[in-house]
């Protein structure tokens, strides 16, 4: 290469260097601010905290405005919550706690303002502003109970925490962890009197610090959620973070809920012998995996050798076992019957169940390790009529445990909206227990066991006191031993006359009101596919499935009048199956 050459390609790379260095300066000055910005909360998350206290409804207006036009460019708000517990009871909600990413830290004495002022439950009750913090859910329940107001879009960060393969902890701990901010958690402070005519500075300090830091803890998970090159300054893609976890909104958080939500560190652990260890996979409870493949896609024939249907190799081999069938085939095992079976494969029911199915995560494609998922809950389906309970794996799907769990989370809301529209609590509140424990009761009962026990171990004053009890209840100057053995096994408890079961009224309600049983499958089927976007459900799944199982029986007249009704179909269908009948 020539002097002339090596000048010109040295020239080339000067200009190349210079126009790139022109081109970062042009970044760096254009995003400043932003970098400034980045800088001052990585040393201090808290530096640029306002905070305000609000005690009027015209202050409240005033500072909503504010927060509200920083929810705009950031949809996310720090929430807590502070009150007062004398004599052991709590008293309403004293104190709200709301701050944005920009820093604000609005307190509003609800304690002095006596009720929530509309633009303050607008933004409360508002889905599309997330609400962040550790507890959320039980502190929008209390704000609920208190002040009658909803607060929409909870998220515990221990989800997020869990999301993102952190460890899922108290909020004072993850601040030291991700912020290595030191948060004073002293029970004094906590427990503070938060209804006192003005708080005091460290009062302030605690309320907003708790607030802020659960945004600026979201703020960094949620970019581990959605990583960036580091020369990308820009904002994280807030609407695919949303939709990541819009699951989780509103759901009350539980340890070991999301044991196998990420996947568990791939390394291998070399032992002292120097072999590799085999990798211990995080299981996630209550949800068990399989050992065999679900679908062995044995064939099934009828007499004349037309396809029925595919079938597991225990329910192949049991029809030859029974002599019901003859063993026609090995790859794949096929079984042909030697009896007319009572219906033929016709349509696409017919043809749904006639094709192979694969052992592999309906929503992700993974191939192990495999779970069942009901599409349509056992509580439910428990409870409609044998003919709907029957052919129904068409709703059992396999399952990873990751996206097992996920499904559980979404279930859950359903279940939630299920228990609304029907009034059919499925907690454990008062009319969701079917046996009601009466504890005057209870303290007979066990005054009784003690004096049966070891009634010459009890001090005198106590032995008067249990025999009062005893006495009082049976109205008595004197108690003999056969009362005293009566009491020791009384029943304590009596029947709820307000008890429901969830799943039954539903499925009563649903039956008798709203449009029969098919159409809670299809609301179910239909939230499986919304909620879990599945990518690999086997081929003619339908949401109408049963419905037009059964159409089908009821056109070869092999279906009662009641089951159709309470399936939900048309009446003409009805009187065509009758007619036929």
């Amino acid at each position: 290469m020539g002097d002339i050459q090596k000048r010109s390609l040295m020239t080339a790379k000067t200009a190349f260097l210079a126009t790139a260095g022109v081109g970062l300066l042009c970044i760096l000055v254009r995003q400043r601010a932003r970098i400034l910005s980045r800088i001052r909360n990585f040393r201090d998350p808290l530096a640029k905290k306002q905070v305000t206290v609000i005690e009027t409804p015209d202050e409240c207006q005033r500072v909503l405005a504010t927060l509200k036009s920083h929810c705009h460019d950031y949809k996310v708000l720090g929430f807590d919550c502070e009150w007062v517990t004398v004599g052991g009871k709590r008293r309403p909600v004293a104190l709200l706690q709301l701050s944005s990413q920009k820093g604000l830290c609005a307190l509003f004495r609800l304690c002095n303002l006596q009720q929530i002022p509309k633009d303050l439950r607008d933004l409360l009750e508002d889905d599309k502003v997330i609400k962040v913090g550790v507890g959320t859910q039980e502190d929008a329940h209390k704000l609920a109970y208190d002040y009658g107001v909803g607060v929409a879009s909870t998220l515990d960060l221990r989800y997020l925490a869990a999301l993102v393969n952190q460890k899922p902890e108290g909020l004072a701990k993850m601040a030291k962890s991700l912020l290595d901010v030191h948060l004073d958690k002293h029970w004094r402070l906590s427990c503070s009197d938060w209804e006192a005519k003005v708080l005091n500075e460290k009062q302030l300090q605690y309320a907003a610090n708790d607030a802020l830091v659960a945004v600026k803890i979201f703020e960094k998970l949620a970019m581990q959620l959605d990583p960036k090159p580091f020369w990308n300054l820009n904002k994280i893609n807030f609407s695919d973070v949303q939709e990541r976890l819009q699951p989780f909104y509103d759901i009350r958080f539980k340890e070991g809920l999301l044991n196998n939500l990420t996947h568990t560190d791939r390394r291998n652990v070399t032992m002292s012998a120097g072999k590799k260890a085999k990798q211990k996979q995080m299981q996630t409870r209550s949800i068990s995996t399989r050992s065999r493949a679900l679908y062995d896609n044995c064939n099934l024939q009828a007499p004349d050798g037309e396809l029925l249907c595919t079938i597991d190799s225990k329910k192949a081999q049991w029809y030859v076992d029974q002599n019901l069938g003859d063993q026609v085939g090995n790859n794949p095992l096929t079984v042909r019957l030697n009896f007319e079976p009572s219906g033929r494969a016709v349509g696409d029911v017919g043809r749904y169940y006639q094709t192979p199915k694969e052992n592999r995560c309906v929503v992700c494609g993974r191939i192990d390790p495999l779970s069942r998922k009901n599409v349509v809950p056992r509580e439910y389906r428990k409870h409609f009529p044998v003919v709907m309970k029957s052919h129904t794996s068409h709703d059992v799907l396999l399952l990873c445990p990751q996206c097992h769990q996920l499904s559980n989370i979404y279930d859950l809301k359903m279940r939630m909206k299920l228990a609304e529209q029907c009034n059919a609590p499925f907690t454990k509140e008062e009319t969701a227990v079917k046996y009601i424990e009466l504890p005057e009761l209870k303290q007979v009962k066990s005054a009784a066991r003690a004096l049966l026990q070891s009634q010459n171990e009890i001090p005198v004053e106590r032995r008067k006191k249990i025999l009062g009890i005893l006495l009082h209840h049976y109205q008595k100057e004197k108690l003999t031993d056969e009362l005293i053995k009566e009491a020791a096994n009384i029943d304590t408890t009596r029947s709820n006359e307000t008890y429901c079961q969830h799943g039954e009224k539903v499925v009563l309600l649903y039956q008798t009101q709203f449009g029969g049983l098919c159409e809670l499958e299809k609301l179910w089927r239909q939230h499986f596919l919304t909620t879990m976007k599945p990518k690999f459900l086997p081929e003619l799944w339908n949401v109408n499935h049963n419905a037009n199982r059964l159409e089908i029986r009821a056109q070869e007249g092999r279906i009662d009048k009641e089951d159709l009704i309470v399936a939900g179909l048309d009446k003409i269908l009805v009187a065509e199956s009758v007619a036929k009948s």
